[in-house]
């Protein structure tokens, strides 16, 4: 455990390592974790000895690969300052030693693997459990307080927030994938929402950590971008507006919270039934808008309610069909403001009643009581699958005994 705490802190000192650089802290952290990684290396080694390096290649394969990251860190940290202490920062010979290490550094990035090694051989079934599904609604809550937040607060830490709730969806993505194998991209039940996962997380790595990434390496290389360049140039800056307007998918969080709480994933499913049994609906409120755009264009448009001569405000609302329609629609939702060239004859007053009879009264309450009778059976099938699935859980942890 400590290792692997050693090891998060130590990703986390390479990624921000700009706002490390700040602090003035980048070679004393760096001494600190390689010599933690000296350390832990030379205990491991005490402890197994030779079958540390020799036995079977899925585990040795990790002590030689942790061998390679303490002797590049070594020579690259420790060889690197005695080298330019013997020779001096501006001889030849510290030059030459500079060139032939300094892919050395790469191996730096090695050090996440030992991140993976960790979540690959630990036990994931703990992130299926109710305490973790409470923990990841009360993140993704606060997130979507902070999403605000940063909208409305100017402060510099916000993008550190966001690299940690970025850190736990994707730590939660592995545990899953983990779990669940093939069986996370074809479960049928969850289809959607581990697509969606996905897509958050892919979506939010780039936005996050794809120019750090590249700023990173650049420092590993020893080259650094100079004070006031800018990676954002050419194709780098149509590449960082499409990130940007990434960002906006980090709303699909909150459909993320409508899965974990139980009683909004029960109405989501209620609405999504009923806009299945609401397609028959707007298909009878379009035939109905389309007799009635005829109907008033007829009358309005075409001056038949006025003996031929249509005043400004008919033509300018009833003219043509598609005006009609439009103009049916916004009667049907309150705006009546469209028939105000109408309702000043007793004939224009019984037509506008009609229509808001039809449209407000009649289709607007069959819309309800389907929607309304859609949800309420969808809501009560879900709630009885919760208790079977509650009842054969309860089985399997009695051992099948009743």
């Amino acid at each position: 455990t400590i290792s692997n705490i050693a090891v998060g802190l130590n990703l986390a000192c390479m990624i921000f390592s700009a706002d490390v650089a700040r602090l003035h802290l980048t070679d004393v952290l760096d001494n600190v974790f390689l010599t933690w990684y000296v350390f832990e290396l030379l205990s491991k080694a005490v402890y197994h000895q030779r079958n540390l390096f020799c036995g079977k290649i899925s585990v040795v394969s990790w002590n030689w690969l942790d061998l390679a990251i303490v002797l590049g860190g070594v020579l690259d940290q420790w060889v690197m300052t005695i080298v330019l202490l013997v020779y001096g920062s501006g001889s030849v010979g510290a030059g030459d030693s500079l060139d032939a290490i300094k892919f050395l550094r790469f191996l730096r990035v090695l050090r996440v693997l030992k991140f993976v090694r960790a979540l690959l051989l630990g036990d994931a079934k703990w992130t299926e459990s109710p305490p973790w599904e409470i923990f990841m609604s009360a993140v993704i809550s606060v997130n979507a307080v902070v999403m605000s937040l940063e909208l409305d607060v100017e402060w510099t830490g916000w993008v550190l927030v966001e690299n940690a709730f970025m850190l736990i969806y994707t730590f939660e993505l592995i545990m899953k994938l983990k779990v669940q194998g093939r069986k996370f991209f074809c479960n049928i039940d969850f289809l959607i929402w581990n697509y969606l996962d996905v897509v958050l997380v892919i979506g939010g790595a780039l936005d996050l950590w794809l120019f750090p990434g590249i700023r990173l390496f650049q420092g590993l290389l020893g080259q650094p971008p100079e004070k006031g360049q800018s990676l954002e140039t050419g194709m780098m800056s149509r590449v960082m507006s499409l990130l940007r307007l990434m960002r906006i998918m980090r709303v699909l969080r909150l459909v993320r919270l409508l899965k974990t709480i139980k009683p909004l994933y029960r109405l989501l499913l209620g609405v999504i039934e009923s806009l299945k049994a609401m397609q028959w609906v707007m298909v009878l409120t379009m035939l109905m808008l389309y007799a009635g755009a005829i109907f008033w264009t007829s009358l309005v448009g075409k001056g038949l309610l006025y003996g031929g001569v249509p005043p400004p405000d008919g033509i300018k609302h009833f003219g043509t069909v598609p005006t009609s329609l439009f103009s049916l629609f916004r009667i049907m939702n309150g705006d009546t403001s469209v028939v105000r060239s109408v309702t000043h004859t007793v004939f224009g007053q019984l037509l506008f009643a009609g229509f808001m009879v039809l449209s407000n009264w009649a289709i607007l309450a069959i819309l309800t009581s389907v929607v309304s009778d859609n949800m309420i059976t969808a809501s009560t099938q879900a709630a009885e699958e919760d208790r079977q699935k509650l009842k054969t859980d309860e089985y399997d942890r009695r051992g099948g005994v009743v």
